[in-house]
């Protein structure tokens, strides 16, 4: 397990620049350069996109953090974000070296039974799959089925990804690839009704918000930048920020609507070798062609997404308040997690920003109770770990699926 370890404990760039690397020499026939050059080019574009995300956060979170302290909300769980995961709940795991190599192997053993045409090079998705083996062992205290329920995750994951993967690569240009990431592509069949019940309602389905109708509406004149520093401000405003701090809070937003696109570009001209190559030749080996699995952040920055994340922020923190029996308070994740989760909705939604929010309402109120009651298993697991939180915890970026949640329900109804 030596080799896993060392892995598993490589920055998430760098094992998806060696995981594109051999898809594209090994499953694309790339010549060994052309595998580097694009492979580099890949981990490139996720450094920029992390920056990009990073940035965001760190110019909102401070805000919102000021937005919650004057609500004077009293709830006893707080979101610390996808760090504490990562630090106290998942990679602390005894078992956790073990699942990256029974993750490859459930994945590759799928695709050769026809159980999926996605092949996940972003084993950093796979912490996410780790939280339902989080909850299952402190449910069970069994490694064994703490590895099933990770199975079951990864399948099921796995197998949305595959649904969703043409509506994404239609509507966002990325050609070859899936999303198997376990926090946003368990929600787009929110997306997927939200929008049929919008489709039912004539009123409702002649609203049109998506970017490209608001800059065609307004002559060109308001585009995904005009947009977010709009938004930046009005986050500045409400926030109570100085009218300098406000500026740059909207010039910020303006920014990453305006950069994210061309580090996407970058990730783009990378992934589109490999992913042309390892279809040819899927399409001869196992007749079919098969997606190379990025993680959501390759569509955070799209500006239907961003818009609707950012519009979702003071409804989340609105619905906090008044949800009744929600006890999480949105602190960490908040700015993050409010794009992340509609992510994969949008597509369904059209990128139309009114049916995304419908959407994205009704995410957060099912993320808000997920993570209420799945509060006690992660302070727990963090507990059980040797890594323990001082109060009840979560996080409202992970925590959130649906998926990780039904496992832990089902496992309790047997121990």
């Amino acid at each position: 397990m030596g080799f896993f370890q060392w892995y598993g404990s490589l920055p998430a760039a760098v094992m998806i620049m060696i995981g594109i690397f051999i898809v594209g020499w090994v499953l694309a026939r790339l010549k060994p350069l052309n595998a580097l050059k694009a492979a580099i080019y890949v981990a490139g574009g996720i450094i920029g996109l992390n920056t990009m995300v990073g940035m965001f956060a760190g110019a909102v979170i401070p805000v919102l953090s000021s937005v919650i302290q004057s609500t004077g909300m009293n709830l006893d769980v707080i979101d610390l974000g996808v760090g504490s995961a990562q630090s106290y709940v998942i990679f602390p795991l005894k078992f956790y070296s073990i699942l990256l190599p029974v993750g490859l192997a459930v994945n590759i053993v799928m695709i050769f039974l026809k159980w999926t045409d996605t092949f996940d090079v972003d084993i950093f998705n796979y912490y996410v799959f780790a939280l339902s083996s989080a909850f299952v062992y402190v449910e069970t205290n069994s490694v064994m089925w703490a590895v099933v329920a990770f199975i079951i995750t990864e399948m099921a994951v796995l197998k949305l990804a595959d649904i969703t993967a043409k509506p994404i690569q239609d509507a966002y240009g990325l050609e070859g690839v899936s999303i198997p990431h376990g926090n946003a592509v368990v929600y787009a069949p929110v997306g997927m009704i939200v929008n049929w019940l919008i489709e039912k309602s004539p009123a409702l389905a002649k609203i049109d918000w998506s970017p490209e109708k608001i800059e065609e509406k307004f002559g060109g004149m308001v585009q995904p930048s005009t947009i977010g520093f709009v938004m930046g401000i009005v986050l500045g405003i409400v926030g109570k920020q100085t009218s300098g701090a406000t500026l740059n809070l909207g010039v910020t937003v303006a920014a990453f609507m305006i950069i994210f696109p061309k580090v996407l570009n970058i990730l783009i001209e990378g992934i589109t070798p490999v992913a042309d190559g390892m279809r040819e030749n899927t399409e001869k080996r196992f007749h079919r062609q098969l997606n190379i699995g990025l993680d959501a952040a390759v569509l955070v920055g799209m500006p239907d997404v961003m818009a609707t994340g950012i519009l979702l922020i003071p409804v989340t923190i609105l619905l906090a308040f008044i949800l009744p029996g929600n006890r999480v308070l949105p602190l960490a994740d908040l700015a993050i997690a409010t794009p992340f989760l509609v992510s994969c909705c949008m597509p369904y939604c059209k990128k139309n920003i009114f049916r995304g929010f419908i959407a994205g309402i009704v995410v957060f109120i099912i993320a808000l109770y997920i993570c209420t009651d799945t509060a006690e298993l992660y302070t727990a697991a963090a507990a059980l770990n040797g890594t323990p939180f001082q109060s009840i915890s979560t996080s409202i970026g992970i925590c959130s699926t649906p998926v990780s949640w039904i496992i832990a329900k089902i496992f309790s109804l047997f121990h």
